[in-house]
Parts: C-alpha cells; sequence; structure tokens
C-alpha cells in the first residue's frame, strides 16, 4: 500500500466510526452523581446501532470479502501444493484465516446484543437531539465516504 491509499483509508474509518461515535457521545452521554454513573440517553443508543452497522457495511463487510477471497486461494493453493514447509505454511495461514473470520462475523452480533441490553435499561430516556445529530453524522459519514473513493482510486 503507497502512503496515499493508507491516508485515505485512515481518514475514512475516521469520519465513518471516530466522528460519529464522538458526536453521539458528546450529544447523549451525561455523568451522574457517583463516578461511576455514566449515562447514555436511548437516541444515543440507537445512533451508536446506526454507526455501527453502516460500518459493518462500509469497512467490515469489504474486509470480510477480501479474507474470504484469500482465504479461498490460500485452500486452493493447498489441494495442488506438494512441498511440505509450503503445506505446513498454508495450512496455518488456513487456520488463521478461518479463525478470524470466525471473530469478525461474531463481533457484531455481540455488539447488537450487548447494545439492545443497554437499550433496554434506558427506554426511560427521551429523544432529544436526534435530527442535528443525525445531520451531524450524516456529513461526517459522507466525508468518509470520499476519503474512500480516494483511497480506492490508489492502486499502488
Amino acid at each position: 500500500m503507497n502512503k496515499k491509499k493508507i491516508a485515505f483509508s485512515v481518514l475514512e474509518i475516521l469520519f465513518v466510526l471516530v466522528v460519529p461515535l464522538a458526536l453521539v457521545i458528546v450529544n447523549y452521554t451525561s455523568w451522574g452523581e457517583e463516578a461511576s454513573a455514566f449515562k447514555i440517553a436511548f437516541t444515543g443508543i440507537l445512533l451508536v446501532f446506526v454507526v455501527l452497522f453502516i460500518v459493518k457495511k462500509v469497512i467490515l463487510n469489504t474486509y470480510l470479502e477480501r479474507a474470504r477471497q484469500t482465504l479461498t486461494q490460500h485452500k486452493a493453493d493447498l489441494k495442488v501444493e506438494t512441498d511440505n514447509g509450503k503445506r505446513e505454511n498454508l495450512v496455518n495461514a488456513v487456520k488463521r484465516g478461518q479463525m478470524l473470520e470466525t471473530v469478525i462475523t461474531y463481533v457484531f452480533p455481540f455488539l447488537l446484543l450487548g447494545g439492545l441490553y443497554v437499550l433496554a435499561q434506558a427506554l426511560e430516556t427521551a429523544a432529544v437531539q436526534l435530527s442535528g445529530t443525525v445531520g451531524l453524522i450524516a456529513a461526517s459519514v459522507l466525508v468518509g465516504f470520499l476519503f474512500g473513493l480516494l483511497a480506492a482510486r490508489e492502486v499502488k
């Protein structure tokens, strides 16, 4: 990867994940009377779900597709490879790839279930600043999309 592609990819992640989550935290969280009483509003939790869904669709699904292609290639190479050293390396690569794929596949459902638990705890809170925050998140994701396009143009 060249420096431009790395920079554009980092900026894409920044504007698709970090900035939207920061907006939600700033607009929808508060500290209670005790130092450990961190609270997040109902709409803040919903916005976190939306941001995580966008991240899954834009970043994780793309990464998973590439990882699956690599895994398929390793499996195909394993079938025809005769050198024991290379076979051992391929077997290890397939094991790592399958484990990574499984972990990434289950991360989003675990986050969703955890969020649903927190959401059930926060149902008493009302929606207050939803439209402004959604607009800022949309603008941030748009900027991330533009950096994603710039990163996609880099071939090296």
